[in-house]
């Protein structure tokens, strides 16, 4: 038994990666899908089970759903795996025809593997605050940091008594998940597709595992150093939108100015906060809540880069500042959540990258002289000090360097991962090229057809491929006043 607990001590001293659970493949089930053209594509279904902490030694085992397409090439290319962003659950587009049929141009060229991220859907990762809701958290960024605070140190405590280690949901377990599901389904080298947060697993496979990765395509791209973002983000994206509603004659004789109005109704509400009635989603029951310039901040830094809400922002605005809170109220009830819920794998993956100490001084400093704080990296920067500290294999705050093909793709509305980031993180690329897509929020960028059935499937065929602008459609602002459709909050 002593042996046994050196031999552990040792292992845990040392940092060491090693698996104390190997790495296998379960539930695998061979499958057929069709797309809604009705062509037939083979695959396989099934699990990676992983320790959920490469570095504990008791560490439960996690599995993690995949869906290996075969390709619809005679001969086909080097096999692609797409890392999804957000909730991080990319398999369920096989289960969709139409979604399924999206992916086409792809299969054409190569294998697809679709793969969720650990954590991805699991309930019992999120907490959920059961007590009465805040009812300043829309009102001040002061009030919605507490309340945040408070949630972090009822997880920490929830979650000590618990089998789960929140400790192994960063984005180098998720690195290793990857490069392990690869190599177990037999692929020496392979291409990343990383969208936004996968971009982020994508780089850092691609630190880890230089000579796994052969190419690598990015969209959204979010390196592990810029994990917290600038202020100055949003409020350059501010000034973006601006000029745009100012050149839309739609718009511009009631709203000459975007930003000044942003501004005013940013003072209106910190002068006299909106009331508004939204449902609590726990009760079902309606509920009063103030809507302060936090609220209003953490809807702008959400809602801004999406090239379907911007062009009801201004209406938004609009109508808050002559009282009308039916649209505020919309948002508001979208948006609330974020005192309810504290998804505990998304907290650590962000702030296992963290920030380099100097990065996070600048972000300081921009946000004490911003207008809207430090809203951008709402709720990371409330649960930074509090969280648990974590030691990557790496330093994650060091910009990035590599000479892996590397095709980036960014959208010029995107403020969350913004052109001027993606041209920062490419500097240290030897052999990448970078595709921006006009008028392409965070969201949309993904999508532009030209890019998608154009060059990424020449990307991966290894074609050579230039600097590019692509567009993806005109934004028509809505009218500020009478009645009109086009988006939820307008019902």
């Amino acid at each position: 038994m002593k042996t046994v607990q050196v031999l552990l001590w040792i292992a845990m001293m040392a940092g060491s990666w090693m698996s104390y659970g190997q790495a296998q493949r379960v539930d695998v089930e061979e499958k057929r899908f069709r797309t809604s053209e009705k062509k037939k594509i083979n695959g396989e279904v099934g699990y990676l089970e992983v320790p959920e902490n490469r570095k504990n030694p008791t560490s439960r085992s996690i599995r993690l759903k995949y869906v290996h397409l075969k390709s619809l090439a005679q001969n086909p290319g080097i096999p692609v795996i797409f890392l999804e962003g957000g909730g991080g659950a990319s398999t369920w587009q096989v289960e969709s025809p139409d979604d399924l049929s999206d992916w086409l141009e792809i299969l054409e060229v190569s294998d697809l593997i679709f793969f969720d991220r650990r954590g991805a859907e699991d309930e019992s990762l999120s907490y959920i605050w059961m007590e009465d809701y805040p009812a300043g958290f829309l009102l001040s960024e002061q009030e919605a940091y507490a309340h945040y605070q408070k949630m972090v140190e009822a997880v920490l405590d929830t979650f000590s008594a618990t089998p789960i280690d929140i400790k192994g949901y960063n984005v180098e377990e998720q690195a290793r998940d990857v490069n392990d599901l690869m190599t177990l389904l037999g692929f020496d080298t392979y291409a990343l597709w990383g969208f936004s947060y996968g971009s982020h697993i994508g780089m850092t496979v691609m630190t880890l595992f230089p000579d796994q990765v052969e190419r690598a395509i990015l969209v959204g791209a979010d390196a592990p150093h810029q994990a917290m973002n600038f202020p100055h983000y949003l409020e350059d994206h501010i000034a973006k939108v601006a000029d745009m509603v100012a050149s839309d004659p739609t718009v511009n004789k009631d709203v000459p100015d975007f930003r000044a109005l942003v501004d005013r109704v940013m003072q209106q509400l910190s002068a006299e906060p909106a009331q508004v009635t939204v449902k609590n989603p726990l009760t079902g029951r309606d509920m009063d809540l103030e809507v302060g310039p936090f609220g209003l901040a953490l809807i702008l830094r959400l809602d801004i880069d999406d090239a379907s809400d911007i062009p009801v922002l201004p209406r938004l605005l609009y109508t808050i500042e002559r009282g009308d809170y039916k649209m505020l109220t919309w948002f508001a009830q979208r948006r609330m959540v974020f005192g309810l819920a504290l998804p505990v794998g998304d907290i650590n993956q962000q702030l296992a990258s963290g920030a380099a100490d100097t990065r996070w001084e600048q972000i300081e400093k921009e946000a004490s002289q911003s207008l809207f704080g430090n809203v951008v990296n709402f709720p990371f920067g409330a649960a930074r000090e509090h969280w648990p500290s974590q030691a990557l294999s790496y330093d994650a705050g060091v910009p990035m360097t590599s000479d892996i093909p590397t095709l980036f793709i960014t959208g010029t509305l995107d403020s969350r991962t913004p052109v001027e980031q993606v041209e920062e993180t490419r500097k240290g690329f030897s052999n990448a090229v970078h595709i921006k897509v006009e008028n392409a929020g965070h969201e949309q960028a993904l999508w532009n057809q030209q890019t998608f059935d154009e060059s990424i499937p020449a990307f991966l065929r290894g074609e050579r491929l230039e600097d590019a602008s692509h567009y993806y459609k005109d934004l028509e602002f809505v009218p500020v006043r009478g009645e009109v459709t086009g988006h939820p909050s307008l019902r």
